[in-house]
C-alpha cells in the first residue's frame, strides 16, 4: 500500500474524531493512542508513515469503531465498522470516501449513484454477513495474538529481572557468610591471645605481693636489732 495514501486515510480518521468531538486536541489524541505528540505531528505532516501498531492502538482507544481494512486500502469506502456492517447488509447503497476540505464537510455519505433494486438476493446478504463475521473474527484473533505476544515479552523481561535479583541476593548472602566466618575467626584469635597473656602470671592480676622480711636471730634484742 502506498505510504502517502496510508497517511491520508489516517488523517481522515483523525479529522473524524475531531469532528465528532471525541478528542479536543492533538495532545489528547496522542495520549489516548499512547504515542508522543511529536510522533503524531510528524505523521499528520507527512514526515513519517503511520505504523500498523499505531492504527491498532488508535482503534482500541476508541472502542474499535474503525474498520482496519480501511487503513490497509482494502475497503476505503467504509472507514467505520458501522458503515461496513451497513454496507454488508445493504450492498445496493455504496458508501463513498470524501476527503476533508477544511469546511467541516461530511467524511462519508451515500453516493446514491446506483439505483436500488426491487429485491435483494437473500444468498448475497447471507454471504455478506458471513464475510463480515469472518473478517471481524480474524481481526479479533490478530489483536488477541498481538496482545498475547506483548504480554509474553513483558513476562520474559520480568523473569530475567527476577533471575538477576536472585543472583544478586545469592552474592550478598555469600558476602555475609564470609564476613560472619571472619568475625568468628577474629573472636577465636582474641580469646587465644587473652588466655596466653594470663598464663604468664602465677597469681591474680592486681594482687599485692607478700611483705619481704629480713632474717633476724631470735637472740637479738630489740636494741641490738636497732643498733647492730
Amino acid at each position: 500500500m502506498d505510504k502517502k495514501l496510508k497517511n491520508e486515510l489516517f488523517r481522515v480518521a483523525v479529522d473524524y474524531l475531531f469532528k465528532e468531538k471525541k478528542v479536543e486536541s492533538q495532545k489528547e489524541l496522542a495520549e489516548k493512542i499512547g504515542i508522543t505528540e511529536q510522533s503524531l505531528s510528524r505523521v499528520m505532516n507527512g514526515g513519517r508513515t503511520v505504523s500498523d501498531k499505531t492504527l491498532r492502538l488508535m482503534n482500541e482507544a476508541f472502542g474499535g469503531i474503525f474498520n482496519m481494512a480501511y487503513f490497509r486500502g482494502e475497503d476505503p469506502h467504509c472507514m467505520l465498522m458501522e458503515d461496513l456492517f451497513y454496507y454488508k447488509q445493504h450492498p445496493e447503497e455504496r458508501l463513498v470516501f470524501e476527503k476533508p476540505n477544511g469546511d467541516n464537510s461530511p467524511l462519508l455519505e451515500s453516493a446514491n449513484a446506483v439505483p436500488a433494486p426491487s429485491s435483494v438476493d437473500p444468498s448475497s446478504a447471507i454471504n455478506a454477513a458471513i464475510a463480515a463475521y469472518v473478517e471481524l473474527t480474524n481481526r479479533l484473533k490478530q489483536e488477541m495474538a498481538d496482545r498475547i505476544a506483548d504480554k509474553e515479552t513483558i513476562i520474559a523481561e520480568k523473569q530475567a529481572r527476577i533471575v538477576a535479583l536472585e543472583q544478586t541476593i545469592a552474592d550478598k548472602d555469600a558476602i555475609i557468610r564470609a564476613r560472619d566466618a571472619r568475625i568468628l575467626e577474629l573472636e577465636r584469635q582474641i580469646a587465644n591471645i587473652n588466655a596466653s597473656d594470663l598464663s604468664r602470671y602465677p597469681f591474680a592480676i592486681g594482687a599485692a605481693e607478700p611483705e619481704k622480711r629480713t632474717n633476724v636471730s631470735p637472740y637479738q634484742t630489740e636494741s641490738s636489732r636497732k643498733h647492730p
